[in-house]
């Protein structure tokens, strides 16, 4: 009888090994995900290709693909049936059920002042990014466009495009005024034009037909709340404003001086003895921007070379209201990107910046960077900033920064 009762409880015990493995276990591979931009329109289905395996120490990893950037995700844990999965830098998390070669569940999104969730599915096998997508194209949208967003609108603003084509690939991004939408991947199929991008806090679909060799009833999607239309035309020689002329400060401004309140609880002012006599680099921002993110990249490397001649950074975060919330998204943010510069909270990102920086006339986007002089004038003011999705624009940005802060110095 007792040999019996331990048969039975190790045929149990496999039993139970063998569900919780097919239930927790991903095939290893290439994977396709879709999120639900707008659960009003099915067309808002955003696809994004992603792999999973297992990192160097044999832990889960994930790597999300968008063109020529790979993104590691590597917080993932399984619990019973269900997967969770916080992406990097920022707070969004997918969660969803396993099941065989397909996962269900939800993008759980957090922006600065804003929280939903969408539909998520994945498929495992999956190698186009757009199901589908392989008619011959229309035309080769490879070069340089200028574009409309909401046209006719009040609010009417002006993009630029830069596409490469190879067959129905299509990689590139779009310039914005306030900065990049990084690194778009897509299909031209026909007329229809397709890209999308998933960076742990974007979750971008760009849409358009082709028309008479101008892109039309174009559309970005990025969220239930996030819908613009667009058009656009060929054009090499498309300009956006200069980012020095963008925002602008009053002008009394003068040596500037202000005081917000660190990470660590404590006040800290320009004035203070650690900046004193030094160039600052002022990076007005938050832990929630995509471009700030590659700002402080860029900003961490500079200042690993420069601080031992005198550089200081100081990171003015613009939030949610509460401090303790808006606290641990800082430092998670901060400790993802190692950044060792100073990362302040300056408050409630939409609150008016005159009551904040009342030396700034007014703020036209995040990221936007002062860089002062050793008395602390404002010598350049850069609004937006071109990251790494925008190739040779990052490369002259960074070259720029650098004959700046060698100046200061």
């Amino acid at each position: 009888m007792k040999k019996l009762q331990i048969i039975f409880l190790l045929i149990l015990a496999l039993s139970i090994a063998s569900c919780s493995k097919n239930k927790r276990e991903m095939n290893a591979g290439t994977w396709r995900g879709t999120v639900l931009l707008d659960e009003k329109d099915a067309s808002s289905l955003m696809p994004f290709l992603f792999t999973y395996g297992k990192d160097k120490n044999g832990k889960p990893e994930i790597v999300i693909l968008n063109a020529e950037e790979k993104i590691p995700v590597n917080e993932i844990s399984f619990s019973d049936d269900s997967i969770f999965v916080r992406l990097p830098v920022f707070k969004d998390e997918i969660r969803a059920y396993v099941k065989k070669d397909t996962l269900s569940g939800v993008y759980y999104h957090v922006g600065s002042r804003s929280r939903y969730t969408m539909p998520f599915t994945a498929v495992f096998g999956a190698k186009e990014r757009f199901e589908n997508a392989n008619t011959a194209p229309a035309a080769d949208l490879s070069g340089r466009w200028e574009m409309i967003g909401d046209p006719g609108d009040s609010t009417e603003y002006k993009m630029i495009a830069e596409f490469m084509q190879k067959g129905n690939n299509i990689t590139g991004t779009i310039l914005t005024e306030s900065g990049d939408h990084r690194y778009l991947d897509g299909a031209v199929s026909g007329d229809k034009v397709m890209l999308s991008t998933a960076d742990g806090t974007h979750t971008l679909l760009v849409k358009a037909v082709i028309k008479d060799g101008k892109l039309a009833d174009g559309l970005i999607i990025g969220g239930p709340k996030w819908r613009d239309k667009w058009i656009a035309v060929k054009n090499e020689n498309a300009k956006l404003s200069a980012p020095d002329s963008i925002t602008k400060l009053k002008k009394d401004a003068g040596v500037i001086d202000f005081t917000f309140t660190g990470l660590d609880g404590k006040r800290v002012s320009l004035s203070d003895e650690k900046y004193k006599d030094k160039p600052v680099i002022v990076q007005i921002m938050g832990s929630w921007c995509p471009n700030c993110m590659d700002e402080t990249k860029l900003f961490t490397e500079l200042y690993d070379k420069y601080s031992p001649k005198g550089l200081r950074i100081i990171g003015l975060c613009f939030e949610s209201a509460n401090f303790e919330e808006s606290k641990q998204r800082i430092e998670r943010f901060v400790s993802q990107l190692n950044a060792k510069y100073d990362f302040l909270y300056a408050g409630e990102v939409g609150k008016s910046i005159k009551e904040t920086l009342p030396f700034i006339e007014k703020l036209n986007g995040y990221p936007t960077s002062l860089y002062l002089d050793k008395t602390h004038k404002v010598v350049k003011i850069h609004t937006g900033f071109s990251g790494p999705g925008t190739g040779k624009h990052y490369i002259e940005l960074k070259n720029d920064i650098i004959a700046t802060i060698e100046k200061l110095l």
